[in-house]
């Protein structure tokens, strides 16, 4: 057994070496919007959801097993905003009420990635946790004395799919872009926040509210750790210089 297992490691080692496998760093930012889908909510004609931008940054760590094949671990700041138009009981004036939430949050996503001919597509699992909620409502204040924080769950798990190109670089220097999708699995109404009707007239026994989002990125990436010569682990490119 002892013997078998070495001879398969060892068949292991060889293949990666063959493989030129090969590590990368990179910095990565982007913009897009969101918006909190719940279908009480959404089938609701009084109320109308209201797109606001929202963006996350932050930077990535990557295993290239061969040039076509990859593992990244990104680590995230973000921010989105959902905002609703209504008219609360009683309200008289002409234009409809705005209520807005903003939560801030920090998103840690295991990406596996293939590339091919100089573009990319990924998918994977995405956890988040929330740290900060701003709230704000023009049609009355209908959550105090709660706190914004207590009406969301602290944190949140979801998947998360891409796709894009690498643009231009070296050969172990490179900018990409391109888009990503994500869809949150989780409730993001906590058991405070469905007594609130969070996010919006929704009762308790309400569907869960999932957060949905698209974002253009670009990042910057950076190769090292090459176990052996980097020439035939470089990826396609647009530009090279």
């Amino acid at each position: 057994m002892k013997k078998t297992f070495l001879i398969l490691s060892c068949l292991l080692a060889i293949n990666m070496l063959n493989a030129q496998p090969w590590f990368d760093i990179g910095l990565k930012g982007g913009i897009g919007t969101s918006m909190m889908y719940n279908k009480q909510i959404f089938d609701n004609q009084e109320v109308v959801h209201k797109f606001k931008p929202g963006y996350a940054f932050g930077a990535k760590l990557g295993f290239n097993f061969i040039q076509e094949h990859q593992i990244t671990f990104d680590v995230m700041k973000s921010q989105f905003s959902q905002a609703f138009t209504y008219r609360p009981e009683g309200w008289s004036a002409s234009k409809d009420a705005v209520r807005e939430f903003t939560i801030d949050g920090v998103d840690l996503l295991l990406m596996y990635r293939t590339n091919r001919n100089g573009t990319y597509f990924e998918i994977g699992p995405q956890w988040s946790t929330f740290s900060k909620v701003k709230y704000s409502d023009e049609g009355g204040d209908f959550i105090s004395p709660t706190a914004p924080e207590d009406l969301v769950n602290s944190s949140s798990f979801g998947i998360t799919a891409g796709f894009g190109g690498y643009i231009f670089g070296t050969d172990n220097f490179g900018v990409a872009t391109g888009l990503r999708f994500n869809y949150m699995i989780s409730d993001l109404a906590s058991a405070t926040g469905k007594d609130k009707n969070f996010p919006i007239f929704a009762s308790r026994d309400a569907n869960p509210t999932h957060n949905l989002s698209v974002m253009f990125v670009i990042e910057v990436n950076y190769d090292f750790g090459y176990l052996v010569s980097p020439k035939c682990g470089t990826r396609g490119k647009l530009f090279v210089f």
